[in-house]
């Protein structure tokens, strides 16, 4: 980020960067703010750190804690120069049956990773993450156990490892890649061995129908619109509420950590309901798909 975007203040020494200078390269960033906003937390920081080293004077001013609070903040989502403000957006039952039909059409690996979003209400992260070790079948069928470490609460110190019961198409997918993976079930040439989530998201924009990159090359147009690949997940705890799934399990389901005291005391796995409650989703997701188009 500091290689590409600090530009203009580059060369020049920290303690020397004005109020102005500061304020002009936050400010020709403000189309896109949510960088900005980390570049701003990231130039404080750094500000910080060196004042607390003593490597620039006392008197140094840390602009970037004083300049554009507040006002860098993420206006949504703009599609052909379109702003659709912060979306948030989960399929209907009649676009998701057709976009389970339409999966094929992406490749092999995008394809699974998409199925197990709907069919694991997991976060992408975690998915293309998945290890082979982390399978294991037991008495009461396949699971998948993601290590604490690798979910967004690996900081907390209440949470526990994600426990992720794997039925119908999800186990499908799993048992397949296992196969031939004995690694990382979604495997990179990358630094992190793995799939990125970015690739597939990345993906799934290449296939909508208002895509312009590289417009010269031909491929399949997603029928189902505007989503992104964390909006399946958003769909499978939506269709979990509409099944009368309790709360609770449709929460530790999605891994998120119970608020307040309940967090700290209720130490209940939940494995029983949440293998009940993703097969009672896995039939609800094959009707959407058998349905005629």
């Amino acid at each position: 980020m500091f290689n590409t975007m600090l530009d203009a203040i580059a060369e020049v020494p920290a303690k020397e960067v004005s109020r102005a200078q500061a304020f002009n390269l936050l400010e020709s960033y403000q189309d896109i703010p949510v960088q900005a906003a980390k570049l701003r937390a990231e130039l404080g920081a750094a500000w910080d750190l060196a004042l607390d080293a003593g490597r620039i004077p006392e008197s140094a001013p840390n602009w970037w804690r004083q300049l554009m609070r507040g006002r860098l903040r993420s206006t949504g989502k703009r599609i052909e120069g379109v702003s659709l403000g912060a979306v948030k957006r989960a399929l209907s039952d009649d676009e998701a049956g057709t976009l389970i039909r339409w999966l094929p059409n992406f490749s092999r690996t995008v394809s699974d990773v998409l199925t197990l979003y709907l069919w694991t209400v997991t976060r992408g992260a975690e998915i293309v993450a998945m290890e082979s070790h982390e399978i294991t079948e037991e008495k009461d069928g396949w699971w998948w156990t993601v290590p604490k470490a690798k979910t967004k609460s690996a900081r907390n110190p209440n949470a526990t490892d994600l426990r992720v019961p794997l039925v119908g198409r999800a186990l499908e997918v799993v048992r397949r890649r296992i196969e031939n993976h004995p690694g990382f079930l979604f495997p990179s040439s990358g630094v992190s061995g793995h799939w990125e989530q970015k690739a597939v998201q990345t993906s799934v924009h290449w296939h909508q129908p208002y895509s312009r990159t590289r417009p010269e090359q031909q491929r399949p147009r997603l029928t189902v619109t505007h989503w992104s690949p964390h909006d399946l997940r958003r769909t499978g705890r939506t269709m979990l509420a509409s099944l009368d799934c309790p709360n609770d399990v449709a929460e530790a389901l999605l891994g998120h950590m119970q608020e307040g005291i309940r967090g700290v005391y209720n130490r209940y796995a939940y494995d029983k309901q949440r293998r009940l409650w993703l097969n009672r989703l896995s039939a609800h997701l094959e009707q959407l798909a058998q349905r005629a188009t």
